[in-house]
C-alpha cells in the first residue's frame, strides 16, 4: 500500500514536471504586436495646444455609445494600439494612460508602446481619470472631450471632480484624433439593412411602438430618444452588418406621439426594410441633423424629452433642463424580457450552435495526436466556423472567437494572430470561447479541453470553476435580486483555494443582437444605476474562470434562462427564480477531480451531460452524423467518485514501470 501511494504522488509530481517541460520545451509566450504611437501623440499634442487644453480624453465608444465599434470609429485602438472593448485613454502635454478593466491587463500590456501607462480599474490604489487629472494639472487648466462620446453621466461626474481642483472640463466640439487619423482609415460599411421576419420577432415594430408610447404618456414624455444601435434595431425588427460581429446599423430614431422619426442611410434599405417602415419619416443619418432635431423638438411648448443618462453628453446639450426627462431607456428591460418566441428561437440557436461546437471538439481529438503543425489556433477558428455556417439562419460569428492554447488562453479576451498563433498539442488546455448569430438568436459559449494529461493545478482550477458554473447554475433567489448579490456564489470554491478570476460572472444576451445585453449583469463591485434584477425570460451567461499568466487559461460558459422557481413555499408572495441551461456542451472529464466534488455537483453533472446526449445527439442523427453520436454518448456516460477511481487503478509494478519511463523521458 506504501508502494503504491509513493508510486501515485511521484508519477503525479513527473507527469506535472513533464508537462511543464513540454510546454517549455515546444511553446513559447509570444506577445501581441506594439504599435508605435510617437508620432501619433505628437500631432495629438500639437493639437490640443492650439485649443488651450491641457489634456484630451479620449473613450472608447462611437456617437452611439456603443461596446463593439466599427473600424472607423476606434479613435481609442488608433491613439494606443491597444484593441481591447473596453479601456478610455487620456492624454496631457507629457504622459499618457490607458483604463481598463482586468480582463485586459496582460493584453494591453503587451499591445501599448512605453509612451503608455496603464492604469488597471478595480486594483487597489489605482486613481480614477479625475483624480489622476487632478495629480497631473494645476489650477486653471482645461480637459476637453468630445462631447458625442461621453456619456451625460460621466460628464458631469468627472466635472464635479474637476471643478473641486478649479480644473474644467470642456466639451470640445471637433474630434483632435480625426483631425490626425488621415492615412489607413477604414471606411463606413455599406451593408444592407435587412427585415427580420415576424416568425423570429415574435411582436411586429408598431406594437412595440404602441408599448413605447404607453411608457412615455405614463412618465410624461413627448418624445423618446432613442441612439443606441441595439435598440434600434430591436425597436424596428431590423439588421444590418455595420459593424462586425453585430447585426446593427447607423441610425437614430426619435418616437413622438403621433411620428417615428427614423435617421438612416436610406440606400442601404433594402425593399422590405423600406416597406417596414413605410409608417415612419425617413431622415438623412447625420449626428449635427439628429442634434439640432432634439434641439428644436425640446423648443416647442410642453416638450419633455426623456433622454438616458448614459445618452452622449452632445445630445443633453440641446436640451434645456426644464424640458429633459432623465431616465433610463424605456426599451432595455423589454428587449431583455424575451417573449415566447424569442425564447424558443434562443433555445433553437444555441442547440444549433452547441451541435456545431460538439463537431469540432470531435474533429480535434481525432486531429491533434497527428502531430500536424498546420494544427494551431487559427486554423481551429476556421474549421470551427466551417462546422457552424452549416447550421440554419446562420449569420455570422456574435465576436471573434477567443482560441487560446496554453499560456495564450490566460489572455482573457485573446484572438489569435499570425506572430501569435500557437500550435494545438496534448501538452496544456484549449480554450475556446465562441458565439454566433443567428436570425433566431444570438450565442456565446465557453469550453475548456486538454488532449492530454492536465497536470494537478490545471485539474483543481478546472473543478473549481466548474463547481463555481454548476453551483451559480442551481441557485434559487427573489426576483427583487441583483446579479452582484449572485457572483460570490460561482467564485466561493475559487476563494477557498485562494483563487479568482477578474472579469464578471455573467452577462444578458440578445436575441439576434449583441452578445452583452444589459440591464442585468452577474458581476462583483458596487451597484450600477442601470442594474436591475435577473427576472423570468431574461438569457444570462453563467461564465467563472481562472488564468495564470502566460501558463494556462480557464473558463467554462454556459447560458442559462431565468425561469420561474418550482418552490414549496412563497414567502411574503415573492416569485422565486432558477437557471436553465440552454448551452448543451459537455464539460472534460479528464480535467475534472470529482473528490472535491459534492455529490449534488456530480449529479447536476449527470444530469446535465444526459440533456447533452438527448438534444445534441438527436441533431446529431438527424444529420446521420454517427461517429460524432457516438463519442458525445460516450464522454456523457455518468459519472462518480468509484467509477473514476477504478478507471485509473493501476498496480503497484505497473506504476513503477511508469515512473521509471517518465523519468528516462524527463532526462532526455
Amino acid at each position: 500500500m506504501d508502494l503504491l501511494f509513493l508510486s501515485l504522488v511521484l508519477m503525479s509530481y513527473l507527469v506535472d514536471v513533464l508537462q511543464g517541460a513540454r510546454i517549455r520545451r515546444d511553446e513559447s509566450s509570444p506577445s501581441l504586436p506594439k504599435v508605435n504611437t510617437t508620432k501619433r501623440l505628437r500631432k495629438l499634442r500639437a493639437l490640443m495646444q492650439l485649443e488651450g487644453i491641457k489634456a484630451y480624453i479620449i473613450p472608447s465608444v462611437d456617437e452611439h455609445m456603443s461596446e463593439y465599434v466599427a473600424p472607423p470609429f476606434q479613435r481609442r485602438e488608433y491613439i494606443s494600439g491597444f484593441t481591447g472593448s473596453r479601456g478610455d485613454a487620456v492624454v496631457t502635454m507629457t504622459k499618457a494612460g490607458m483604463w481598463t478593466d482586468g480582463r485586459y491587463f496582460l493584453q494591453a500590456n503587451m499591445q501599448m508602446d512605453d509612451n503608455w501607462t496603464l492604469m488597471k480599474m478595480g486594483v487597489p490604489g489605482t486613481p480614477t481619470i479625475s483624480q489622476w487629472l487632478v495629480q497631473e494639472l494645476t489650477n486653471g487648466d482645461k480637459v476637453g472631450v468630445d462631447g458625442r462620446l461621453i456619456s451625460i453621466a460621466d460628464f458631469e461626474s468627472r466635472k464635479k471632480d474637476l471643478q473641486a481642483a478649479s480644473i474644467s472640463l470642456l466639451s470640445v466640439s471637433k474630434n483632435l484624433v480625426d483631425e490626425i487619423w488621415k492615412e489607413g482609415r477604414p471606411s463606413l460599411s455599406n451593408a444592407t439593412i435587412f427585415a427580420l421576419e415576424f416568425q423570429f420577432t415574435g411582436k411586429s415594430w408598431q406594437d412595440k411602438i404602441k408599448d413605447l408610447r404607453a411608457e412615455m404618456s405614463s412618465n410624461g414624455a413627448t418624445a423618446v430618444i432613442v441612439y443606441k444601435l441595439d435598440e434600434v434595431a430591436w425597436l424596428l425588427n431590423l439588421r444590418g452588418a455595420d459593424v462586425p460581429s453585430n447585426p446593427f446599423f447607423f441610425a437614430f430614431v426619435i418616437v413622438g406621439a403621433t411620428e417615428v422619426r427614423v435617421y438612416v442611410e436610406n440606400k442601404k434599405l433594402n425593399d422590405e426594410a423600406k416597406a417596414r417602415l413605410k409608417d415612419a419619416t425617413l431622415l438623412e443619418y447625420n449626428i449635427s441633423k439628429f442634434i439640432a432635431d432634439i434641439k428644436a423638438d425640446s423648443g416647442k411648448i410642453n416638450a419633455q424629452i426623456w433622454l438616458s443618462p448614459y445618452a452622449s453628453y452632445a445630445m443633453k446639450e440641446a436640451v434645456p433642463v426644464d424640458k429633459l426627462l432623465s431616465k433610463d431607456s424605456p426599451i432595455a428591460l423589454p428587449k431583455s424580457i424575451k417573449n415566447p418566441t424569442e425564447i424558443e428561437g434562443m433555445k433553437k440557436a444555441n442547440l444549433k450552435d452547441n451541435t456545431a461546437m460538439v463537431e469540432f471538439f470531435f474533429w480535434l481529438k481525432n486531429e491533434v495526436p497527428k502531430g500536424s503543425q498546420d494544427l494551431t489556433e487559427m486554423s481551429s477558428v476556421a474549421k470551427l466556423e466551417e462546422f457552424k455556417s452549416k447550421q440554419e439562419y446562420y449569420m455570422g460569428h456574435s465576436f471573434d472567437t477567443i482560441a487560446g492554447f496554453g499560456p495564450n488562453g490566460a489572455i482573457i479576451h485573446y484572438r489569435p494572430e499570425p506572430n501569435t498563433n500557437l500550435q494545438i498539442t496534448d501538452s496544456s488546455t484549449f480554450l475556446v470561447d465562441s458565439g454566433s448569430q443567428f436570425k433566431d438568436g444570438t450565442t456565446d459559449t465557453t469550453r475548456t479541453v486538454h488532449f492530454g494529461t492536465p497536470t494537478k493545478d490545471q485539474k483543481d482550477a478546472y473543478t473549481r470553476v466548474l463547481k463555481g458554473q454548476i453551483d451559480l447554475a442551481m441557485t434559487v433567489f427573489p426576483n427583487t435580486t441583483q446579479g452582484r448579490f449572485l457572483d460570490p456564489i460561482a467564485r466561493k470554491e475559487l476563494w477557498r483555494n485562494g483563487l479568482d478570476y477578474r472579469h464578471g460572472t455573467g452577462h444578458g444576451i440578445g436575441m439576434f443582437l449583441s452578445v452583452h445585453e444589459g440591464p442585468q449583469r452577474i458581476s462583483f463591485g458596487c451597484p450600477k444605476p442601470w442594474e436591475r434584477p435577473i427576472v423570468p425570460g431574461m438569457f444570462q451567461s453563467d461564465e467563472p474562470g481562472y488564468y495564470e499568466d502566460r501558463n494556462f487559461g480557464i473558463r467554462l460558459e454556459t447560458v442559462v434562462m431565468a425561469v420561474p422557481a418550482n418552490t414549496e413555499k412563497t414567502f411574503n408572495d415573492v416569485q422565486y427564480v432558477a437557471f436553465e441551461p440552454v448551452t448543451f456542451v459537455p464539460y472534460w472529464k479528464s480535467l475534472i477531480d470529482l473528490d472535491i466534488m459534492t455529490s449534488e455537483e456530480i449529479d447536476w453533472l449527470n444530469k446535465y451531460h444526459q440533456d447533452c446526449l438527448e438534444k445534441v445527439g438527436k441533431m446529431l442523427r438527424d444529420q446521420r452524423k454517427d461517429d460524432v453520436y457516438d463519442w458525445l454518448k460516450e464522454i456523457t456516460k455518468p459519472v462518480s467518485k468509484d467509477v473514476i477511481a477504478g478507471c485509473f487503478s493501476l498496480t503497484a509494478s505497473a506504476l513503477t514501470f511508469l515512473t521509471v519511463a517518465i523519468t528516462i523521458v524527463c532526462v532526455m
